[in-house]
C-alpha cells in the first residue's frame, strides 16, 4: 500500500493518468468544470462505472452537464435539502486499485488553481481502505439521476438565473413533483425576445399605454417618503379603484387604472383604501423601491396587509394585495386576477385553485426570477422600460377578456 499527498496541481495530473490507465472509473464529487481533464474523461467513458457529479448552489458547468447526456452511468445527485459534497475519485483494473480523496473538486480551481490536499492511496483492491471506498460510493446510488437533454436543459436554467442571485440556490431537478413542473414551465423557458413579441401582440390593451401607466406610478412613489404621504385619489389609482368622475376631477385621466387588475369590486379594499389605511401604507412601505426584494420583505407586507382586514368580514386577497405590489414594484411583482388567473397558472405549472397570498411568492415570483427572460439584461432603446416593468406586463400576456 502506498500514500501520497498531493496538490491540486499533481492531483490533476495524477487524475489524468489514472483515467487513461485502469479499466474501472468511479467519481463522486460536488462540483464539475468544463475543461481538457473533462476530455480525458469523456474520451474514456467506456469505462465509466458510477461517474456523479453534484450541482448543489449551481456551481456545476453546464457545458458539463451537456457532456454527459445520455452517457451510460454518467449521473448528477439530487441531494434534496442536503449538499452533496464529496471528493472521491477511485480507479481499479482487476487486483489493484487506486483513489484520491481529498479536498479537490472536478474543477478548474480544485485542481489547478486553489490550495488543495488530496491523498493517493494505491494498492489490492481487497484491502479495507478500498472496500470502503467502494461502500461510501455505493451509498450515493438513491442519490444518482441519469442525465436526460431535459435535466441538462433545465439546469442552464437554474445556472443562468443564479449568477444573478446574491446566494445561489440549489435547482430544482426534472421529476421532483410540483416544484420541478413550475421551475421547468414555459414561461421560466421563455427568451427575451419571445416574452417581448408576446407583450407586444397583446389583443386587449395598448402595450405603449399601459408602460405610461407604470411610469406614472413609479412617478407617484417617487414623490413621496411613504405611501402615506399620496393623496386620497393617487391611492385609489394605485390600488385601481378609482372612479371616472374623481379620475377626471384629479387630472388623472391620462390612464385607463383598471389596466393590470381593477379592483372596483373588492368593497372591502376599496373602503380600506379610501380610508387611507394606515396598515396598508404600512405594508407597501415594507417594499423597497429600489435593489432586490426579498421574502421576508414580502412577508412583511403580508402581515401587514393581513392587519388592515382584521376587523373586515372580507379579507383582502391574492387580487388586491398584489395589485398594491406590481404597482410599486412592476419588476418583481404580477397582479394575479381573474382574468389572467387561468393563463398565469397554466403557464407556472400550480393549479389555480390553490393560489393563496402565503405562497405566491413560491408559486409567481420565485419561478419567474429564475426565468430566461426576466433575466436577461437590461436593454438599450425602446425595450428598456419594459424591461423595468416585465413582471407586471405579464397581464399583458395572460389577460383573457
Amino acid at each position: 500500500m502506498s500514500v501520497k499527498l498531493l496538490n491540486a496541481k499533481a492531483a490533476a495530473k495524477r487524475l489524468e493518468q489514472l483515467i487513461e490507465d485502469h479499466s474501472e472509473i468511479h467519481l463522486a464529487v460536488a462540483w464539475g468544470s468544463n475543461g481538457h481533464i473533462a476530455d480525458c474523461l469523456l474520451r474514456n467513458q467506456h469505462k465509466f462505472s458510477s461517474v456523479t457529479f453534484g450541482l448543489a448552489f449551481c456551481q456545476t458547468d453546464p457545458d458539463l452537464v451537456d457532456r454527459l447526456v445520455g452517457v451510460k452511468n454518467a449521473f448528477v445527485a439530487d441531494g434534496g435539502n442536503k449538499t452533496f459534497h464529496p471528493k472521491v475519485y477511485y480507479f481499479q483494473t482487476g487486483d489493484v486499485s487506486e483513489a484520491i480523496i481529498g479536498s479537490s473538486n472536478f474543477t478548474a480551481g480544485g485542481l489547478d488553481r486553489n490550495w488543495e490536499a488530496s491523498v493517493h492511496i494505491k494498492g489490492a483492491s481487497s484491502a479495507t481502505i478500498f472496500n470502503q471506498v467502494r461502500e461510501c460510493l455505493g451509498s450515493y446510488a438513491g442519490l444518482r439521476k441519469a442525465v436526460t437533454q431535459h435535466l441538462a436543459e433545465s439546469y442552464r436554467l437554474w445556472f443562468a438565473a443564479a449568477s444573478t442571485l446574491k446566494k445561489a440556490r440549489n435547482p430544482i431537478l426534472p421529476g421532483s413533483g410540483l416544484p420541478a413542473n413550475q421551475f421547468n414551465s414555459p414561461l421560466v423557458k421563455m427568451r427575451w425576445d419571445e416574452y417581448v413579441r408576446a407583450a407586444e401582440a397583446s389583443p386587449h390593451h395598448n402595450f405603449d399605454a399601459r408602460l405610461s401607466l407604470l411610469r406614472e406610478c413609479q412617478t407617484m412613489f417617487a414623490s413621496v417618503k411613504s405611501f402615506a404621504g399620496l393623496t386620497s385619489s393617487q391611492w385609489k389609482a394605485i390600488a385601481g379603484v378609482i372612479g371616472s368622475n374623481q379620475r377626471i376631477n384629479e387630472g388623472l385621466d391620462g390612464h385607463d387604472w383598471a389596466w393590470f387588475g381593477s379592483m372596483k369590486g373588492m368593497g372591502d379594499f376599496a373602503n380600506r383604501i379610501s380610508e387611507q389605511d394606515a396598515f396598508l401604507a404600512r405594508a407597501v412601505d415594507c417594499i423597497p423601491r429600489h435593489g432586490e426584494v426579498t421574502k421576508a420583505q414580502f412577508e412583511d407586507f403580508c402581515g401587514l396587509f393581513l392587519q388592515a382586514f382584521a376587523q373586515s368580514s372580507r379579507i383582502g386577497g391574492v387580487p388586491t394585495a398584489t395589485r398594491l405590489l406590481a404597482m410599486k414594484r412592476p419588476d418583481t411583482f404580477v397582479c394575479v386576477s381573474k382574468p389572467n388567473l387561468a393563463g398565469l397558472s397554466s403557464a407556472l405549472a400550480f393549479p389555480k385553485s390553490s393560489l393563496q397570498l402565503d405562497n405566491y411568492w413560491d408559486r409567481v415570483v420565485e419561478p419567474i426570477r429564475l426565468s430566461f427572460w426576466y433575466n436577461t439584461p437590461r436593454p438599450k432603446g425602446k425595450y428598456a422600460e419594459l424591461w423595468d416593468g416585465r413582471a407586471a406586463m405579464l397581464d399583458a400576456i395572460y389577460y383573457e377578456a
